[in-house]
């Protein structure tokens, strides 16, 4: 009996040994994957708002782009550092590992870095100020200088220097647009040609050609002011998503070696507890059934956290993406040549947002966004992201498809109609109705997933710029396609010629606006 009862012991102790380290370090393991993609996500929500921060505030206005991004991106940078602290008290809790809990360090420098880019973004936002705030920015100094220098070059009256004088205006606003070197050297050939011609001006006497050459020189200093704003605003946020990505691989890291090691020392513990099960079989059948429903729990918990880790994953991934990274984790880019891109946009919805506490903003971007999931799945589509109040979805990734346009199309009329609807059902509720702003564009993309373990897909190329200009460029309440769209759906679909306008970045564009449906369903649509 004495022999028995070891030997039943001795299993009992094994198998709780295993269900330990499930617990231990399975599950805490996949528990803190799960926070560091919430701190990851968050940290790239605030990313995207510094990007539209810098793209916007030149012509959006300083104050209104720090209104709309630079309080969004705070919030962001809140949100990873709340995470943070419940990711370290998940280390500091009793059943982490020794080998997870030494990753607290690393947690702590990440937590540094994520405050000291926060730091650096605000005194970024602080060098934009000095360019762009009213009547005493740099900018307002560019522009009196500028006015200065023509009212000088007009008693001339020579049409070369005026012609000199518009390039280098042309000039100027390329480079406050783009901000990119080669519009850097433009402007600066611009000033030098209008130097030369001053110089060599019959028209201008003495005075007024050193008057001339002298708010000239004012001219570009104020430039070169600029410029080193520029190269100062640039510098406080390089080289962070390198140091974070570093950062959070080696969290990854730690984790899935965490997991490995546990499952190794399962896989022992496992062996050896059989074989004494085997020994005790016949004489301790009772007890060997109690012990095996230990096991078989520890093994079904095992089996529901990799279940929810990898609906997590699926959840962020295209499957057949998932299944790529799983098997060979490294950069994906995968070139498309035809596939078709809608941005969304809610019309109104900063002054919404000022209407309604957060949480009801968000509750209310929640039931329109998932009724968009919805759709997007009806529609065999594949949705990308959301950004603040903005939706995208594309047609025709990861897996080809030849009625892309079509799905789109679809997608985007039922999309009105769900708005519709939401406005019918929210009628009493609402100060006035709310509408989205829906534009498509057709073209060629590269898409997949870049970095070591940042797990998002994404797109880019031209085409997916064209179509966030369609968007931004079209009619609250309509929905804007550009002309490659136009060509693929004209035959099923009914459109109103927009006819030409100018759109940012891209010149002179012919554009269309989808009204509905020749048909009830095209053609090889599901």
């Amino acid at each position: 009996m004495l022999l028995l009862s070891g030997v039943a012991l001795t299993g009992w102790v094994s198998l709780n040994f295993v269900r330990r380290e499930t617990e231990a370090a399975i599950v805490t393991s996949l528990q803190m994957q799960r926070l560091v993609f919430q701190m990851n996500a968050a940290l790239d929500r605030a990313r995207r708002q510094e990007r539209d921060f810098f793209e916007q505030w030149s012509s959006a206005g300083f104050l209104n782009a720090r209104d709309d991004y630079a309080a969004e991106h705070g919030e962001q940078i809140q949100q990873v550092l709340r995470i943070s602290d419940e990711l370290q008290k998940l280390l500091a809790s009793a059943k982490v590992s020794d080998a997870l809990r030494q990753s607290n360090p690393d947690v702590i420098a990440y937590v540094e870095m994520v405050q000291n880019y926060a730091s650096s973004f605000k005194e970024a936002v602080a060098l934009v100020g000095e360019l762009g705030m009213d009547r005493t920015g740099v900018l307002s100094q560019l522009e009196q200088k500028s006015d200065l220098l023509l009212d000088t070059l007009q008693l001339a009256g020579e049409s070369e220097l005026i012609a000199l004088y518009s390039q280098m205006q042309a000039s100027e606003k390329q480079y406050l647009l783009e901000r990119e070197t080669s519009a850097r050297q433009g402007l600066y050939k611009a000033v030098e040609d209008l130097r030369d011609a001053i110089v060599r001006s019959p028209g201008l006497d003495v005075s007024r050609q050193v008057s001339a050459l002298e708010e000239l020189k004012d001219y570009e200093a104020v430039v070169e002011q600029i410029v080193m704003l520029d190269v100062e605003i640039r510098s406080q946020v390089e080289g962070f998503d390198r140091q974070a990505a570093e950062v959070s691989d080696k969290l990854l890291s730690v984790v899935a070696d965490e997991v490995e090691r546990a499952r190794s020392q399962i896989a022992k513990t496992s062996r050896a507890a059989s074989w004494l099960l085997v020994a005790a079989l016949l004489a301790a059948v009772i007890l060997a059934s109690a012990i095996a429903q230990e096991f078989v729990f520890a093994l079904r918990q095992l089996e529901i956290e990799q279940a929810k880790s990898e609906r997590l994953l699926l959840n962020i991934l295209p499957e057949t993406i998932a299944d790529r990274l799983k098997q060979k984790p490294e950069t994906i880019a995968d070139n498309f040549t035809e596939v078709t891109i809608l941005f969304a946009d809610i019309v109104g919805f900063t002054k919404l947002s000022a209407r309604v506490s957060p949480t009801e903003l968000v509750n209310l971007l929640n039931e329109i966004f998932s009724e968009f999931d919805g759709l997007a799945d009806r529609w065999n589509l594949e949705k990308i992201k959301t950004i603040g109040d903005a939706y995208m979805v594309v047609g025709g990734l990861p897996d080809p498809s030849d009625d892309h346009a079509a799905s789109i199309a679809e997608m985007a009329l039922d999309m009105q109609a769900a708005i519709a609807h939401f406005n019918e059902k929210y009628a009493n509720s609402h100060d006035q109705p709310i509408d989205i702003r829906i534009g498509i564009n057709t073209g060629a993309v590269v898409a997949g997933v870049i970095g070591q373990k940042k797990f998002i897909y994404d797109l880019w190329g031209d085409a997916v710029n064209t179509a966030s200009r369609m968007e931004s460029h079209g009619i609250p309440g309509s929905i804007q396609v550009s002309a490659s769209t136009y060509e693929l759906l004209q035959n099923d679909y009914i459109f109103e010629d927009r006819g030409v306008i100018s759109v940012k970045g891209k010149g002179e564009m012919k554009t269309y606006l989808l009204v509905g449906r020749k048909v009830e369903t095209p053609i090889g649509v599901a």
